[in-house]
Formats: C-alpha cells, structure tokens, sequence
C-alpha cells in the first residue's frame, strides 16, 4: 500500500489495536479519570494528588517563558544518555561509549552511534508515572513542555538544560480517523488512522529531529563547553534543509545545506533560501550531496545534520509516544512508514519500544517500510531474505523526499523490521499518484503546497505514460447560466 504519494506529508498510516471496538468511533476511547500531574521541570514531578490542587499563577509581565522554566527549575534526578556503536562490533571494546558533548558520527569500528539511556533510572519509576506525566505536559505553553518532543524530555536528552533548547513547539501532530479512504478504497478498512505529520512547522516530520540536534548543538557552543561550531550542514532531498534552517535560524546559527539541482520542488527550495541557509545546488543526487556533506564536516568546524547523526533519532522516536499517547495508550497493530533514508523507521520502533521496556505498554506494533519502486533498495534487500544489500542509483519519483538509493541507515531499518515482524512493500509512480488522488478525494490533502506542481500535471493529464485515472481538471465554461446549467447537470448527473 502507498502510504501516501509524497513521503513527507502523511507521514503514517496505522491500523489501531484489535482490541478496540470493531465500530470506528470519530472520538478517541477515554481511559478511566486518573490524577494527572503538572510539571515545570526536568525530571522532578510533584505528588499526584498536591498536583491536582495546584493553580498556575500568570508570569510576571516582564518575565518570558524560559526564564519562568529557569525559575521553576528543580533538581534532576540522575538520567542520562550517551553514545554506544550501533550494531556492536562482534570484536569491539565493550565498553565503547561516547558523551552526547562529544562531537562523533562513527564508532570506532566505522559504525553507526545510537543514543542508549540509563533504562534503569527510567524504570525506578513505573509506567504509569511517565503516562501521567508525558499527559500532563500536552497542550501546555509551560517551557519547554509545550513541544511534542520536549514534553518527552526524560526520553530524548534528558541533562540538557531547558534555557538550552530550541524549540518551535513542533509535534503535537494530528492523528485522525481516515473514515472514506480506508472504507471506501482501501478494501472496507473501518479502523484506519493517519498521522498527519505534514502540519509541522516547516511542513515534516524532520522537524521532530531537528530541535534535537540544533538544540544539542547550541548546548556545544555555549559556555562552560563553548565548543567551536562554525555552522551545521545537511544534504538533503528538500525536508532536511528546511527543517535545519528554520531551526538555526531561530538559534542564530549558521545553517549550510547541500541540495540536488533540479531534484526538489521549488516550494521546498525557497525554505531554507528564507530562512537564510548557505544553499549549494549541486549537479548530483542526494546520495552524491550525502557524500559530499561528510568530507566537508570532516574538514571544516560544521556540525553534520544528517541522520548518520543519531540524535535526531531521539526526536523522531516521540512521533511513535505521542501516537499511543493519542490512542489512549492502546497500542494499534500495525504503522506504516515510508522509507528513503531508513532512519525514520528506526526511531518509531525505538519510540515503542523504550514504552514496552519501560511498563507504558505491553507491546509494539507490526512495521511496515514502504518504498517508491524507483527508489527501493530495502525491498529488494528484504525479497531476498535479507541475503544481500545492493545499493541502487535511485530514479526519479513523484516521492522526492525518499528517492534515495544508498541509504544510511539500512541495517537501523532491519533491526526494527525484523524485532517488530515487519515487512517492505513497494508502489510504482501510477501507484503512488492515483493513491494520492483518491486520498485528496477523501479530504486528505497532506501537505500539498509542498508538491504543487506534480498534482498540477497529474490533474492536467500531462504526466508521460500515466493513465491519471483520477485526474479532475477545472472546466472552462461560457459565464453564462444555460452553459452552467449544462455542465453541472451533466457532472451531477444520478445525484440532483
């Protein structure tokens, strides 16, 4: 299945828990009245029940939110979260392990790094307590709670201070209930929900990463650390360069994106250009910008921003919390996620299951990758039975935001396809466009200023070799009420 035709814009499509009723319901089942709890601070919490009688009073006039969190400020509770290689090296030292202040990509092997947290300070709390207290951060303007990332802080980076952290409050995204597109396309689907991650800020779920990784990076060049961190530079397919620069930007931090020229749309391209990023259009594909990016980080004092960089992991990981968070805590059956870069699958299976380990939930849901055809070496490599990856030179697709051939992250995707019984499916570029109509059709239109042009060309017919079964061009009509009436009697024909 196509879980949408452009990868950035609806994100997610899921299949809630067999254990809900069998009768979709508009409105999410409400878990029995429980004390909720508020909270200003790191990872302190006031007792439930003198929490309940606690009143907020308003800020002092000249007081913003950052200095009443400093304020508020209570002493943490000793979590923590370091680097480890990803996967251990069968050889290795195992005892490798690295600050998140120190500024490394790769293991010592030449490895990926994963973010590991102190799992036993976090559970010296039981499941209910994180539930309690991730619920009563949500729709808060309290810093930096506010955030869907940052109301999850204990789980991302725990020992950064709040003053340190740059936040759009991004998150919070909507899930919903796809009522049409699952009954009426989708095979009679009556529980079908999309997790619309496109209403981010910069219009994707890079967003959820990217406050991570720039605010741990404004920690590295503040005082006492005052790392020398001259900017941060991505490669990117469009997303990451937006997300990026509209977070340095709020942190007056150079931003550097490297870009393939002609390869994105020019909705996407104007982003990072506004928000004043160095922007290099260069005549290769991503995987070519990809490449470029690490030898310039490896030369010059620019912090690289790429999912290579496990920290944005730990961001995107609270898309998978906040979705159980917005089912109640249930846990739906499956979620699928589509893949370019495979990082993204990763975090959600590390989101679900940090919930499992940790007595939020007592499982994970089945994952599902889904790949554009033209761009789908993870496919190829999980038909073969996980015998052999070959890296690919990605065609174009409509999906530009996964046409990646050489992906980082491929062996982080199979870890979580194979812990979570997951599979990989493709769709063609026919596939993915005709899917992407028929949602639009239903009310789902993603985040489609982003995409413009395409759904102009697949609605105009004008795409080479695709049928746009679904195409539904304006029609030119005369103004002129007998010619209006002709047109609509013959549209609404069975109907009026």
């Amino acid at each position: 299945m196509a879980a949408a035709a452009h990868a950035s814009s609806i994100s997610f499509l899921l299949s809630p828990p067999t254990s809900r009723s069998p009768t979709p319901s508009p409105h999410l089942p409400l878990r029995p009245a429980a004390r909720r709890v508020r909270c200003a601070t790191d990872a302190t919490v006031p007792a439930p029940a003198a929490a309940a009688s606690t009143t907020k009073h308003r800020r002092p006039a000249d007081e913003n939110i950052r200095e009443e969190a400093a304020r508020h400020r209570a002493p943490k509770q000793g979590l923590s979260a370091w680097y480890e290689p990803f996967p251990p090296a069968p050889n290795g030292d195992p005892n490798e392990r690295y600050s998140l202040d120190e500024i490394v990509y790769r293991s010592s092997s030449g490895g990926l790094l994963d973010v590991r947290h102190d799992m036993d300070a976090l559970a010296r709390f039981p499941g209910s307590y994180w539930r309690d207290l991730f619920d009563s951060r949500v729709g808060r303007t309290t810093w930096p709670y506010g955030s869907g990332v940052w109301s999850k802080k204990e789980f991302v980076l725990p020992e950064i201070d709040p003053d340190q952290i740059v936040s759009l409050f991004e998150g919070n995204s909507n899930l919903f209930w796809a009522e049409r597109l699952g009954r009426e396309h989708l095979g009679g689907m009556n529980d079908l929900w999309v997790k619309h991650c496109g209403i981010s800020h910069t219009g994707s779920f890079k967003d959820l990463g990217m406050t991570v990784l720039v605010s741990q990076v404004n920690r590295l060049r503040r005082a006492p650390l005052s790392r020398p961190i001259a900017g941060v530079g991505c490669a990117s397919t469009g997303d990451t360069s937006a997300a990026l620069s509209a977070y340095c930007a709020a942190a007056g931090i150079p931003a550097i994106v490297f870009l393939p020229a002609n390869r994105i749309s020019l909705e996407q391209l104007i982003q990072p250009i506004a928000n004043g990023a160095t922007v290099l259009s260069l005549d290769t594909d991503f995987d070519g910008c990809m490449r470029l990016i690490r030898e310039v980080t490896a030369e010059l004092p620019i912090y690289l921003a790429n999912s290579l960089n496990s920290l944005r992991l730990e961001g995107q990981k609270t898309a998978a919390i906040e979705i159980l968070q917005q089912f109640d805590w249930e846990v739906p059956d499956w979620v699928i996620v589509p893949g370019g870069n495979l990082g993204n699958i990763y975090a959600f299976y590390k989101g679900f299951e940090m919930c499992r380990v940790l007595g939020l939930v007592d499982r994970v849901p089945r994952l599902v990758c889904a790949q554009a055809a033209n761009a789908n070496p993870l496919y190829r490599y999980y038909k073969s039975g996980w015998t052999e990856f070959q890296p690919q030179v990605a065609e174009p697709t409509f999906a530009s935001a996964i046409q990646i051939g050489d992906p980082v992250s491929v062996d982080r995707a199979v870890v979580a396809l194979k812990a979570t019984n997951g599979i990989v499916e493709e769709a063609t570029e026919e596939e993915l466009m005709n899917a992407m109509s028929l949602a639009d059709r239903t009310g789902i239109t993603a985040h489609g200023l982003k995409f413009s042009q395409s759904k102009i060309d697949y609605h105009d017919s004008k795409i080479e070799d695709m049928a746009c079964k679904y195409a539904n061009p304006p029609v030119s009509v005369k103004a002129d009420f007998g010619a209006v009436m002709d047109v609509l009697q013959k549209r609404l024909k069975g109907k009026l």
